[in-house]
């Protein structure tokens, strides 16, 4: 197991912890994309405080799992 695998896991775990606890906050946010809920991507949402924070936090680390991931199958190669 190597050094980005355990990053993804740890990141993954993170993001699922991130989406639970957005979960409460509306139809549109956490996990309602799993859930098969209709997420509406360009409506305008009065998120402040915490729940901005969280969805901040969620997309960047969503992004850099994009990027490790990328990274670790260039270097398998």
């Amino acid at each position: 197991m190597n050094w980005f695998d355990i990053v993804l896991i740890v990141i993954g775990a993170v993001c699922t912890i991130i989406g639970l606890l957005l979960s409460s906050s509306g139809s549109t946010s956490g996990l309602s994309a799993m859930a098969g809920q209709d997420l509406e991507l360009f409506k305008k949402t009065k998120d402040r405080g915490f729940i901005k924070i969280l969805q901040m936090v969620m997309f960047v680390l969503v992004f850099v799992s994009f990027v490790i991931l990328i990274i670790s199958h260039i270097s398998s190669k």
